[in-house]
């Protein structure tokens, strides 16, 4: 069915104006200040925001350790990402049992989103580099996964050599490598360091993993990237030291692609002295104010590419039974599938910190590029019609009572967000129509990625 959104002011990432949408089938059909067509069903967006529908570059809705699992899974997770007007997302996997292919964090993944209201993109996860995984890594990114993580830190970290080795891999065959950048050493050796004093709050928890702690492994990763001729990706920067060595990288002609996430840029480490503290226990913590700041001006001028969330909804019911007492067991992430787009939207254009360019461009449209996914995140003759519409008059108080992610807390608890979206469409298919969610079963597609 072919629909008209009228009226509505279009933001994309190139520019923003007042004018309508004509959807036809699942694609975008035409964009234009004036559309006038017959017969079709129209949608008066006036007074409100018509975006594209939001790219979540971050996510880890089906992860499981050794002693607990996230409490939402796809379904419930995707259900909250259409709810918050993200229509996209890209799962990182849980580390593989050791010895496994390359491909079964994949496989898993995909066997379990059958239930996906969202489409979604699936990394991969190297734990190891050897000959072997360079072929299953060339035939995974021509199979349509070109992006995989590696860690410098965690029991699944690679060594220096083995992240030289796979930069130079991954150039071969075409693919993108992201970055968990956090220095191991520093992390493990300050924690025990903690643990011997008896400290082990979650006051201690951002000591543990000091900011110098992720700039010292940014600024290791770009250093082999340049060494190496490779691309990077640095997933969840969360401090202006880290920002300052991707800043330095790009000044010197890398390409470094920069993601951060909401809990970086609107909370801080005065969390971690509160009763609740231990909510907001992830990798890496929560950090000064001035980083805060320094973050979003980097959104500003563009050295920030996306906002991700980094979704990872332990709940506070695991993070007491496996954390409550040494802060250093508790299984580290924090939900905000459903939070991210409001959000930015409320915090950073309504607020003036950013333009609504760079609001749709690091949660849509850059996401969508970088990773592969070449109909989605703009508002476009052609593109998906995966669109959100935003009504800026609509206030809500964030609260885990009244979120729709499954989880059993929000570290956005009592934070007032200003302009909500009304509507969503996935593929021209209407998933939030006036409030209310109208999806009666899940239909999110698997995207397989070219760059």
């Amino acid at each position: 069915m072919a629909f008209l959104i009228k009226n509505g002011i279009i933001g994309d990432s190139n520019r923003s104006f007042r004018g309508d949408v004509l959807v036809e089938g699942d694609k975008i059909a035409a964009v234009g200040e004036s559309i006038e067509c017959d017969g079709v069903c129209v949608v008066d967006a006036s007074g409100r925001y018509v975006l594209p529908g939001g790219v979540d570059p971050h996510t880890h809705v089906t992860l499981r350790s050794d002693c607990a699992a996230v409490s939402d899974g796809f379904e419930a997770a995707t259900r909250a990402a259409l709810w918050g007007g993200t229509t996209t997302i890209a799962e990182h996997p849980a580390f593989a049992p050791v010895g496994s292919p390359l491909s079964f964090a994949v496989d898993n993944v995909i066997s379990a989103a059958g239930s996906s209201y969202a489409d979604f993109g699936v990394h991969m996860v190297f734990q190891r580099h050897d000959e072997g995984v360079e072929r299953e890594a060339g035939a995974l990114v021509e199979a349509g996964f070109p992006t995989g993580k590696i860690y410098t830190t965690y029991d699944g970290m690679l060594a220096d050599e083995e992240i030289f080795g796979l930069m130079q891999a991954m150039n071969l065959c075409g693919g993108l490598l992201f970055f968990h950048a956090e220095n191991n050493a520093i992390a493990r050796g300050l924690a025990n360091k903690f643990r011997k004093e008896g400290a082990v709050s979650p006051a201690s928890w951002p000591k543990s993993r000091p900011d110098y702690c992720e700039a010292e492994a940014v600024g290791r990763i770009l250093a082999l990237a340049r060494g190496a001729g490779s691309p990077a990706y640095i997933v969840h920067l969360s401090t202006a030291l880290g920002l300052k060595e991707i800043i330095e990288a790009r000044r010197v002609g890398q390409t470094v692609y920069a993601e951060t996430c909401p809990q970086y840029l609107c909370l801080t480490d005065e969390r971690y002295g509160r009763n609740d503290g231990i909510d907001c226990v992830m990798a890496p913590p929560l950090r000064k104010g001035s980083d805060c700041d320094a973050l979003w001006k980097a959104i500003g001028s563009g050295w920030i590419d996306t906002v991700g969330t980094d979704h990872c909804s332990f709940s506070r019911a695991d993070k007491m039974r496996l954390g409550g007492d040494d802060v250093f067991r508790c299984p580290g992430g924090v939900p905000g599938i459903e939070t991210r787009m409001p959000i930015m939207f409320s915090e950073g254009f309504l607020k003036g910190r950013i333009s609504l360019e760079q609001m749709v461009g690091v949660t849509s449209a850059n996401p969508a590029r970088i990773l592969g996914m070449p109909r989605k995140g703009r508002i476009a003759p052609g593109f998906d019609a995966d669109i959100a519409v935003f009504d800026p008059s609509a206030e809500a108080v964030l609260s885990e009572g009244t979120l729709h992610q499954r989880v059993d807390y929000t570290p956005y608890e009592g934070m007032r967000v200003r302009g909500l979206p009304s509507c969503v469409w996935l593929r021209g298919r209407p998933v939030i129509a006036d409030g209310r969610f109208v999806a009666d079963e899940p239909f999110g597609r698997l995207i397989k990625r070219r760059f």
